[in-house]
């Protein structure tokens, strides 16, 4: 008798369930209008920050605001020739004066040792590395802040 009652609840139960997924409503996902990925990036609200990180600024900002907190080092010097040959050397060439594999394919790959290039502020480099330039892809999500500076003081070194 209670195996009975059991089954007739459990029975209910399932039969409920079902009829809630046949409604209209249990269909206003599939039925939704799509947004393929990236299409509708919103912008956050002005001075919003990401948690745990700094504030992105541009350009123009960077090249008066930012210096670099890292002090120049051997040990950073050469992390920053580490990082410049895994990365940028396939553009800028081995030396920073060249062009390199990669870059043969563009029209133009600065000279990195130029006076006009080393008379940009570590700021405006350090936005370059993260932001990128006209055909430079931007390294923010590859490398991390202090990486960035590394490689603006390999960058100095090649004056």
């Amino acid at each position: 008798m209670r195996a009975g009652k059991t089954l007739i609840l459990l029975a209910t139960l399932v039969g409920a369930a079902a009829t809630v997924l046949a409604f209209p409503w249990g269909q206003d996902m599939v039925r939704s209008r799509a947004v393929r990925p990236q299409t509708q990036m919103l912008v956050p609200p002005p001075n919003t920050l990401g948690v745990g990180h700094p504030r992105i600024v541009d350009r123009a900002d960077a090249d008066k605001q930012l210096t670099n907190p890292i002090a120049a080092s051997k040990e950073v010097l050469e992390q920053g020739r580490a990082l410049f040959d895994s990365l940028c050397s396939v553009c800028h060439g081995a030396d920073g004066r060249k062009v390199g594999p990669v870059g043969q394919n563009f029209r133009t790959i600065a000279d990195l040792s130029t006076t006009e290039i080393q008379a940009y502020s570590d700021g405006r480099i350090y936005n370059i590395i993260r932001e990128g330039g006209m055909n430079m892809p931007g390294y923010a999500e590859t490398l991390s802040p202090r990486e960035r500076w590394a490689v603006v003081h390999f960058v100095r070194s090649l004056r």
